[in-house]
């Protein structure tokens, strides 16, 4: 017979509650008198959920994770609609979940392990079942086949299906969002490595969706929850595409590399070369080459704008003969592509341009890929990705009427107007690129930066990574005029003493690299017999132009008449312009 205790609330108790209350209330302080009541409680109640559940908690006070288990495990037998053990259920899944554990989630994790496969398996698939939750009863099928990969031919095509409806009626139009997460993330590469057969339709829809998810989350990182996308879309790719018999499947499980990317897509592109309007053969070489290309441009544009520094790429100066005054380009420094030379001022060569615009011509060799390109385009949203690379292979291909018509829908950034300047020069728009490079001039940024010594390189043509920094942009800027100016010394008449002037302040900048220039100059200025500029001593200062120019006054020198004093002077429209940039340097 039960001891009888004092107290009103006590005797209104069951004798079932007083057990559970005589458990509890000795819990604190002697852990065996409290199993000893429970004991109890069981023998006389074995089928009342309450007394289990006050058994699992105490074993789960206690931590020991093989009795609670075994506790855990009749409950769940017995009772699986008490309301109290789907609570647990629900605490126990969510745990499992977990990437990062506290000590009682640690626990219930260890608990878990404990309990029969069997019961396991039950228990995720009822959970599953029983989440009224969408993107919850998703978590909880992962979890499932993450644990039981047996059942992914069984539950995994249910849980695309899933992700897809749940994603169409929830986040239409949103590429980056929770369902095509776990989809991309979670779901495809568990698919990838099961024996399970997909549609090749299906297949194509799903790699679509996860190179769209993907290409959108690394160009807008909400998070910090995905590490390395670009190898996990690899491998997704990898997966999709070795279940729809791609032979540059792959390719995506090797490491990393631009350069041996690029051969093997060119390589497959050669051998299969007659068969550019098969479905198979088309398909995978459209995805495949888009996908390494959009990383290729994602690099590039990383190094070519990152916090330190950035860069623009400018059409350059070209000459046929190497000038002994100039320094030779370091090897890392330059790529010779087709004739094109490519240059920077840091470490980068930019060959990533080079290589993308050789992919770039792949996806074009066919007009049956000209048109499946276009497409993908659309589908993938491409546009944002895309823009700036074809204003860039616009310049590659020395298209500038094109490169113009690009540049002139930008916005008036810095970038976009010396790009402007440069373009407007080698189209002979010199007025035009006067406009720019004032334009240029207002907008130079506050780091000082260092001259370039590879403006100018012997080759046939030349592109240039120009540092967006005061000095090097001046430089590009003085060039442009000084080259501008160059034209026209070999125009009937010549050129007068005005121009001449500013062609001595221009070529200061990075002297000595136009010193072959002053030779020129100084030739005219003995057959004229006199030179006149009004701004000579407020802005001429290289010590070897003043000396060669002191000797033309001298009468071994000729006795030339050098009127360089001071004074308002008649100045062209085109002084306007120059004179808005040479103050800049001139007394750096």
């Amino acid at each position: 017979m039960l001891e009888k205790t004092s107290g009103t609330d006590n005797n209104q108790l069951s004798k079932e509650d007083y057990l559970i209350m005589r458990a509890k209330d000795a819990l604190p302080v002697d852990i065996y008198a409290a199993k000893s009541w429970l004991i109890t409680a069981r023998s006389l109640f074995p089928h009342s959920a309450k007394v289990q559940f006050e058994a699992y908690r105490i074993e789960k006070l206690s931590k020991n994770v093989k009795e609670a288990a075994k506790c855990f495990s009749e409950i769940f037998q017995n009772f699986p609609d008490d309301r109290d053990i789907w609570k647990e259920i629900e605490t126990v899944t969510a745990c499992l979940r977990l990437e990062q554990c506290d000590p009682e989630a640690e626990f219930l994790c260890q608990m878990f392990q404990h309990i029969p496969q069997e019961l396991q398996h039950r228990l995720l698939i009822m959970t599953a079942d029983h989440s009224e939750d969408t993107m919850e009863h998703c978590k909880l099928l992962l979890l499932l086949l993450r644990r039981f990969p047996q059942t992914i031919a069984t539950h995994g095509p249910r849980l695309v299906e899933t992700l897809l409806t749940a994603e169409k009626h929830s986040h239409p139009g949103r590429a980056v969002n929770g369902f095509r997460k776990l989809l991309a993330c979670d779901a495809l590469p568990l698919l990838g490595t099961a024996p399970v057969e997909l549609n090749p339709r299906l297949s194509l829809r799903l790699l679509c969706k996860a190179v769209e998810f993907y290409l959108a989350y690394i160009q807008q990182p909400q998070d910090n929850q995905i590490q390395h996308p670009w190898d996990r879309l690899f491998q997704v790719v990898e997966l999709i595409g070795k279940k729809l018999g791609w032979e540059l499947s792959s390719l995506f499980s090797t490491t990393w590399n631009r350069d041996t990317y690029c051969e093997r897509l060119h390589q497959y592109a050669v051998i299969h070369s007659g068969n550019l309007c098969e479905e198979l053969v088309v398909r995978q070489l459209l995805m495949c080459t888009v996908v390494v290309l959009l990383r290729i441009l994602n690099e590039h544009n990383a190094l070519i704008n990152n916090d330190e520094t950035m860069y623009c790429l400018v059409e350059a100066f070209g000459e046929c003969v190497h000038s002994p005054t100039e320094p030779k380009l370091k090897k890392r420094k330059r790529e010779d592509n087709g004739g094109i030379v490519v240059t920077s001022d840091g470490d980068y060569s930019g060959n990533g341009l080079a290589l993308a615009v050789k992919l770039w011509d792949l996806l074009h060799s066919s007009d049956y890929l000209q048109r499946e390109i276009g497409k993908l385009n659309q589908q993938l949203r491409l546009d944002s990705w895309l823009n700036s690379f074809l204003t860039d292979l616009a310049m590659y291909k020395g298209l500038h009427h094109e490169v113009l018509a690009r540049l002139s829908q930008e916005a008036g950034s810095l970038s976009a107007h010396l790009r402007l300047a440069s373009t407007c020069f080698f189209l002979k728009d010199y007025k035009g690129m006067l406009e720019y490079i004032v334009l240029v001039v207002s907008a130079l940024p506050s780091i000082c930066g260092k001259v370039s010594h590879n403006v100018t390189v012997p080759c046939a043509r030349h592109l240039h990574y120009l540092t967006l920094a005061r000095f090097p942009v001046i430089q590009y800027c003085c060039r442009l005029l000084l080259l501008a100016i160059k034209e026209n010394f070999s125009l009937p008449g010549g050129v007068g003493d005005l121009a001449i002037g500013h062609a001595l302040v221009l070529m200061q900048i990075d002297w000595p690299q136009e010193a072959s220039t002053l030779s020129t100059i100084t030739e005219r200025i003995t057959n004229r017999g006199s030179f006149s500029y009004p701004l000579f001593q407020a802005y001429i200062i290289c010590v070897d132009i003043l000396e060669e120019l002191t000797y033309l006054w001298t009468e071994h020198g000729g006795g030339v008449s050098l009127d360089i004093a001071t004074g308002s002077g008649v100045l062209q429209s085109t002084s306007y312009y120059v004179l808005s940039i040479i103050p800049l340097y001139v007394y750096l």
